[in-house]
């Protein structure tokens, strides 16, 4: 039983571990998670004909509603299809990785355990679609293709691997800025190393056509209507997202598994210099290296452009493995006993994510475990006496709803029954229904049958999506009653996310007909329905 592992044996494991992550999050209901009524009205949106910057402004490039939009075509508006087509791009980037790392010359169970970590970092915990995961797994598929163009032979094989190449850069670019520019420098550097390595310099200017080719192609279409939103240019006031100084906390303040790796980055450089001082004339290595530091650097930067959700770079944990790996594993541990002791330890060190589902379990097993201060025993977990203000506060009990586009997904029992006022207010009555939805529940839209507001932001985050111009023009929009029905939301303990300049006309010129909480995991939030007095 001390015989190897075969390469046939962990590509089927590889299959099995991407599959598993990819489609858990199909098989079992889930909450509402804020930030996804964004990813719904978008897909909506294209799926019912609309087109950006013609039919409506949005602070971003526009790829990332086009997968969610066909998935609405083919499944329904609901939010199940939004999970389904994140399964469908989270294998693209899992399948994607695999590929790049074996065509950088990592063993087979150097492969097995890199992907692993990033089904268990990254996988796991990206089971709906946003933009900030997407663009990276858009700039992992054009990678791929990259590294299949400059192993390949065939001049015609090396033209279709290039152009698409090129066309996943740009699909990035255009899904998020920041996330796709990186994307861009990530994948020019390599190209450009290949170009000046093998000194085929056309094979950078064929790369630099497609790349403005395919740009071109995007953009073009839409420069009749108001691309520059995209930009969030002219609109007062416009600040730029970047700052070195946020950079520089981030860095020195923070970002420690970063800095370790790239200190372990340069150990192991360094050890290989001095062992081979010709360490640096493989191209393989250095293209390992060249992704690997591009992949770090993207990490510093994107913590701060796109801070949202918190773990948003958390990728570069599979990346920066896969080179120690690289350099550390031997083919002693293609043997069961030690692949298996090295893959109960990354399941081990990755175990905060699914411990929140197994302390479910766990609790139910053994229930006097999960006493807190009412006990006598002091440990860790009960010599704090809990906050009394939280325990005054009235525990949000998530459940099911008989709503299609709701379907597979839990909300707060009184938001749902604040939908079912909704949907009996006379006003639905009333024939090309006018509504200005101003919260996170847009899928309203589908289960009352109004189409979401033309010549409209796509979303209301104040000084992020929507300006101060576009603030005053709803506030005119309220003033002259042009809305039969109106949502806003209010979160407190958000930086006006919602504009209150907005809630204050609607205040003074409508009429407050329903108020009920918003389907968000933190208390305090909720939503307020207007109607014309």
């Amino acid at each position: 039983m001390n015989h190897d592992l075969s390469d046939r044996t962990f590509n089927r494991l590889q299959f099995v571990i991407i599959t598993i992550f990819c489609s858990v999050p199909l098989f079992v209901e889930l909450p509402f998670k804020i930030n996804l009524y964004l990813a719904w009205e978008g897909a909506y949106r294209f799926s019912i004909g609309q087109i950006p910057f013609r039919d409506f402004s949005l602070p971003m490039g526009f790829c990332f509603w086009v997968i969610p939009g066909i998935f609405f075509k083919l499944f329904g508006p609901s939010l199940y299809s939004l999970i389904i087509a994140q399964s469908t791009i989270n294998f693209w980037g899992a399948f994607s990785l695999k590929g790049i790392l074996q065509k950088l010359g990592l063993s087979s169970v150097q492969v097995t355990l890199s992907i692993l970590v990033y089904c268990l970092s990254f996988v796991f915990v990206n089971f709906w679609p946003w933009y900030n995961h997407s663009v990276f797994i858009f700039q992992l598929v054009a990678t791929n293709f990259l590294l299949s163009h400059i192993e390949t032979q065939t001049k015609f094989k090396k033209h279709i691997y290039l152009f698409f190449a090129a066309f996943f850069v740009v699909v990035a670019i255009f899904t998020k800025q920041d996330g796709g520019g990186l994307a861009l420098v990530s994948v020019s550097i390599l190209m450009m190393y290949v170009a000046l390595a093998d000194r085929a310099y056309k094979w950078f200017g064929f790369y630099s056509f497609y790349v403005i080719f395919i740009t071109l192609i995007f953009i073009l279409p839409f420069l009749p209507y108001d691309f520059i939103y995209w930009f969030n240019y002219g609109q007062a006031p416009h600040n730029a997202r970047t700052s070195i100084n946020d950079i520089l906390i981030d860095v020195f303040e923070g970002s420690q598994w970063l800095k370790f790796y790239l200190l372990v980055w340069v150990i192991i450089v360094l050890k290989k210099l001095n062992a081979n001082p010709h360490y640096f004339r493989n191209r393989r290595e250095i293209l390992l290296n060249l992704f690997v530091l591009s992949i770090l650097a993207q990490a510093f930067l994107v913590q701060v452009t796109s801070y949202i959700p918190h773990n948003v770079n958390i990728y570069f944990h599979s990346i920066a493995l896969a080179f120690i790996f690289y350099h550390l594993l031997t083919p002693v541990f293609s043997k069961p006993v030690f692949f298996a002791a090295i893959l109960a330890c990354i399941t081990f060190w990755w175990s905060a994510d699914y411990w929140r589902y197994g302390q479910r379990i766990l609790n139910r097993v053994f229930p006097n475990q999960a006493q807190t201060a009412n006990t006598n025993k002091i440990s860790k977990y009960t010599w704090l006496l809990p906050d009394s203000t939280a325990s005054k506060k009235k525990e949000i009990k998530w459940v099911k709803s008989s709503y299609q586009t709701f379907y597979h997904v839990l909300l707060p029992e009184e938001t749902v029954a604040g939908i079912d006022s909704i949907m009996k207010l006379p006003v639905l009555r009333k024939k090309e229904l006018k509504v200005l939805n101003m919260s996170e529940l847009t899928p309203l839209a589908h289960e009352i049958g109004y189409e979401p507001l033309r010549q409209h932001p796509l979303w209301f985050h104040r000084n992020v999506a929507i300006f101060d111009p576009q603030i005053d023009q709803l506030c005119r929009n309220i003033a002259s009653k042009d809305y039969d029905l109106v949502l806003f939301e209010e979160i407190p303990y958000l930086n006006q996310f919602y504009p209150e300049k907005v809630r204050s006309y609607l205040q003074t010129h409508y009429r407050k007909v329903l108020t009920f909480i918003a389907p968000r995991e933190k208390e305090g939030a909720f939503i307020e329905v207007y109607v014309q007095p």
